[in-house]
């Protein structure tokens, strides 16, 4: 038998054994799923599953759902529950409006299928979205930590096989690595270069966050180094934009943010260290013929840019405002891509043909809150401040990036988005906490990641 006293001190820990077991459980599972979101070749991808078992393992952690995170629910919610009007409307009457054409029957099921296929994607990446909010909205400085180390080499091993395959492909390096090239350009495990692009820049700019705020360790500049040139050889010029943008941003954002001369003077080198860096790759990469000429050819106007005797990307902006218009309550999920074989290459437009005025309002809405809601935190001290800047740049880049290419079904959009939720909620929590008076608590949480705590000082 036990004594009392014996019981009262043992039932605590035999409760949180297994609590720790679950938040273990969580960070495991975070770090593959986060690991293996560049391989995308097979669809479903691993992925998919990976992020069931997370959901698992939030619920199992007990993951709370906080009340900042309500607008984003209702309206990815909102955005979808329309589509699914639109699939009913497909289904029911079995047409399509072509441009220019009377009414196109549709013959196939299998364009039934996509439509299904569509939302349902949009549906489970959205749900991500807020799994992703929810899961950083506690615990926060280890979750980021374990996010940071995931996606980081998750960055690097994608650059990896990337350049390996690009280079394979010209100078037989690896025989069999070409399948991570596409186009002449890397692709790594994605389907399209400008996804692989477009994915690297948040682990750049943690990278180049932590080289201000913090240290320069040599296993992250040999990363960033990797990473940086992945992102060149994917040859996307909305990539290439979108990371200038955001590192300058970034830059700028932190020049505001940090008052101390230490952090604006390590920022300061930064600037001319990481621009003389930077010269001096992309120097050596154009000292190689092959990619010397896809520079070349990826700086000049492409036919499908301009073209007005094709199908360029503004008579697809154009005719998508058309069908717009005509279409209150919208074409569907993929109506378009199915009457016209085309896609819009701007994801709000293509959100409002896919979902509708009221969907594609929401997803619009949905945006700018993110945008708000994200900016007016990271002017808050907090141990994550300066993480949070370097997430929500690359966010305000994928969301300038959307005008030009349809980003709605990207994983990395939706992880982004919720991180953003997900740190703005921690924020506000943090500031009422503040206020009262019990900071020592969030001390004590957020002191599990010492190099965040410095970024804080700093």
């Amino acid at each position: 038998m036990t004594s009392a006293a014996t019981r009262d001190t043992a039932s605590p820990r035999l409760g949180i054994r297994p609590q720790r077991l679950a938040d273990n459980f969580l960070h495991v599972t975070l770090y593959l799923c986060i690991l293996s979101s560049f391989f995308v070749f097979v669809q479903p991808a691993p992925y998919e599953y990976i992020a069931v078992v997370l959901g698992v393992a939030c619920i199992l952690a007990r993951v709370r759902f906080s009340r900042v995170i309500v607008p984003l629910l209702i309206l990815l919610l909102i955005r979808d529950g329309v589509g699914l009007l639109g699939l009913l409307r497909i289904y029911g009457t079995g047409y399509i409006r072509a441009e220019g054409e009377p009414v196109v029957d549709l013959v196939h099921n299998y364009e039934y299928d996509d439509s299904t296929r569509f939302l349902g994607t949009s549906f489970y990446l959205g749900i991500t979205g807020v799994m992703f909010a929810c899961m950083f909205a506690d615990d926060t400085m280890r979750r980021i930590a374990t996010l940071r180390s995931s996606y980081v080499m998750a960055g690097a091993v994608a650059s990896l096989v990337g350049t390996l395959g690009y280079f394979g492909l010209y100078f037989d390096f690896i025989p069999g690595f070409d399948m991570f090239s596409l186009n002449d350009r890397a692709v790594a495990g994605f389907k399209d270069p400008n996804v692989l692009g477009c994915y690297l820049i948040p682990p750049l700019t943690w990278l180049i966050q932590e080289f201000i705020v913090d240290k320069i360790k040599l296993h992250n500049l040999v990363a960033s180094i990797i990473i940086f040139i992945g992102l060149l050889l994917a040859f996307s010029r909305a990539a290439w934009g979108s990371f200038v943008f955001s590192t300058l941003l970034m830059l700028y954002l932190l020049y505001v943010t940090q008052k101390d001369s230490h952090t604006r003077a390590r920022l300061a080198f930064f600037v001319i260290g990481g621009a003389v860096a930077a010269m001096a790759i992309l120097t050596l990469l154009m000292s190689i013929d092959v990619v010397a000429q896809m520079f070349a050819e990826r700086a000049r106007l492409q036919s499908y840019d301009l073209d007005m005797d094709n199908r360029s990307r503004i008579l697809l902006q154009r005719d998508s405002w058309r069908e717009i218009l005509l279409h209150p309550m919208g074409m569907g999920p993929w109506g378009f891509a199915h009457a016209t074989n085309w896609v819009s290459h701007n994801t709000y437009l293509s959100t409002f043909l896919n979902h509708g005025w009221v969907g594609g309002a929401a997803y619009l809405l949905l945006t700018i809150l993110t945008l708000a809601i994200g900016f007016r935190a990271l002017l808050v001290r907090s141990p994550w401040q300066t993480f949070l800047i370097a997430s929500y740049v690359p966010f305000v880049g994928l969301v300038l990036e959307a005008f030009v290419i349809d980003t709605d079904h990207w994983r990395h959009f939706y992880l982004m988005m919720g991180l953003v939720w997900g740190l703005a909620a921690a924020t506000i929590r943090y500031r009422r906490q503040i206020l009262a008076g019990d900071l020592r608590k969030l001390e004590i949480e957020a002191g599990s990641s010492t190099s965040m705590l410095r970024a804080r000082r700093g």
